[in-house]
């Protein structure tokens, strides 16, 4: 493919109808659930509910709704090879209009012409999709329907890329898909932030944007992946294990910058706290006393869109480091544990030597992946006490996670993803912490644990802090 049959456009939603498109026999159906549909209106809703008449000419307030690739077939017919879920979709938005023409004022909804294939499953979907638009265009909001469809047509932007083979059409598509349009989860959450900004942000915007480019890709999604997904999941009593696309929506939540969604109960209590802690921080005082106020985040608390999901991540990022990789400058955890028995435990699953008989802790299949599934676990348990109660009674903590966690390494011979994930329901240490006001509410249970004998090999450092700690029998 060659660079002159890449001819890239960006064209609003207004312009899109304007055009006369197919959707050829070998696409696959159109297979947009209920969910998709509400999941692209709540994005439209908060893009037009940050709108104001301030910056309602300002080119750069648009929302770009995707890459739609055709393919040329001739002058007057140009196919879809990507695009189509979202395109029928706006194809289904259009038709709902022109039901809903009076309240339209005078704004004209350009004729779209769409050349749909005779499939039973798209002719379904679209029948039930049809349903789901109708409702949502009733719903009420703060703007009248014709001002939220005029941003909508005039500033959502799609990029449409134009190949005159079909075989190039298929190339740009697979190469786009190989190089970044399959994002990941973090992607994903970085893209929907970025445009839940407060207008008045553009500055802290810029910022979020360079020191986010700055990190390290893999260990934004194991920070994401191994602590910050799986402990909001395990303290609402879900599995966790798996971190995907789907699993986003769990860290969208307010938009403080909207009217209409700082001003409801729920969120009262989010508003204040975020004003409060803005205005401590600007105020002239702060120049001479060179106190910062941050905010009191917590991993299981409603997401805050916008600056604060930004703060939140980074807030937790050098704890979730120093858990990946405790035995650099980045161990904050050590410095925590008080008690004799908690370092020997701390060094024994850091492979690090313990002073009397090293030989005896010598724990060799700590980089097994069923024992790296366990670690996940223990670390995360870690985090979430820290998160909770700081270095209060940590030690203690530390030595009740290991027991609670490696016991399932002692018992199972093999250990996969959905041990942990039963492991944890079964006596959920996540949801107790999430029901405890103060470290003694914690610990004022017993964990049942003690065990009798184990077959697991290359534990014997685990077997030896079990016996120490009087929940594992001796001759075991």
């Amino acid at each position: 493919m060659t660079t002159t049959t890449l001819n890239p456009k960006v064209i609003t939603l207004n312009k899109l109808y304007q055009r006369s498109l197919s959707i050829p026999d070998y696409q696959r159906p159109y297979k947009w659930t209920e969910k998709n549909v509400r999941t692209l209106f709540d994005d439209l809703d908060y893009f037009v509910a940050g709108i104001t008449p301030k910056n309602r000419d300002d080119d750069r307030y648009k929302y770009r709704l995707g890459t739609i690739v055709l393919h040329k077939k001739s002058e007057s017919e140009n196919c879809i090879v990507d695009g189509q879920q979202r395109t029928l979709t706006f194809y289904l938005i259009r038709h709902a209009l022109l039901a809903r023409a009076h309240e339209l004022k005078g704004l004209t909804v350009a004729d779209f012409s769409l050349n749909i294939p005779a499939c039973r499953i798209t002719q379904e979907n679209l029948r039930r999709n049809y349903d789901v638009v109708e409702k949502l265009l009733a719903k009420p909001r703060t703007k009248p329907l014709a001002e939220y469809i005029d941003i909508v047509l005039n500033k959502c932007e799609f990029v449409i890329v134009e190949l005159g083979k079909l075989s190039e059409a298929f190339q740009f598509f697979d190469s786009q898909n190989s190089r970044g349009l399959d994002l990941h989860p973090h992607d994903l959450l970085k893209a929907y932030h970025l445009r839940e900004f407060d207008p008045s942000e553009v500055e802290m915007k810029a910022q979020a944007v360079k020191q986010w480019e700055q990190r390290n890709e893999k260990e934004v999604h194991r920070i994401f992946s191994h602590y910050l997904y799986p402990i909001r999941q395990w303290t609402k009593g879900k599995k966790a294990f798996q971190f995907t696309k789907e699993q986003i929506d769990g860290f969208k939540g307010l938009s403080l910058h909207q009217e209409q969604e700082s001003h409801s109960p729920f969120s009262q209590a989010y508003s204040i706290l975020h004003s409060t802690v803005d205005e401590y921080n600007s105020d002239r005082f702060r120049r001479i006393d060179k106190m910062h106020l941050s905010f009191p985040f917590q991993i299981t608390q409603t997401m805050i869109n916008g600056r604060r999901f930004f703060e939140w991540f980074a807030h937790y990022e050098s704890k979730g480091l120093g858990l990946i990789k405790p035995n650099d400058d980045n161990d904050w955890v050590a410095p925590l544990l008080e008690t004799a028995i908690s370092k020997k435990i701390w060094r024994v699953l850091n492979g690090l030597d313990v002073a009397e008989n090293p030989k005896d802790y010598k724990y060799s299949g700590r980089t097994r992946t069923g024992d790296g599934y366990v670690r996940k676990l223990f670390n995360a348990f870690l985090l979430a006490y820290y998160d909770r109660f700081g270095g209060t009674e940590f030690s203690s903590a530390l030595e009740m996670g290991f027991i609670w966690a490696y016991s399932l390494r002692l018992t199972q011979s093999s250990v996969y993803e959905s041990s942990i994930e039963n492991h944890v329901l079964n006596q959920n240490l996540f949801r107790r912490l999430d029901e405890s006001l103060r470290p003694k509410d914690f610990f004022n249970f017993s964990i049942n644990i003690y065990i009798k004998t184990s077959d697991t090999s290359k534990v014997d450092g685990i077997k030896k802090l079990f016996k120490e700690m009087k929940y594992m029998a001796e001759n075991a």
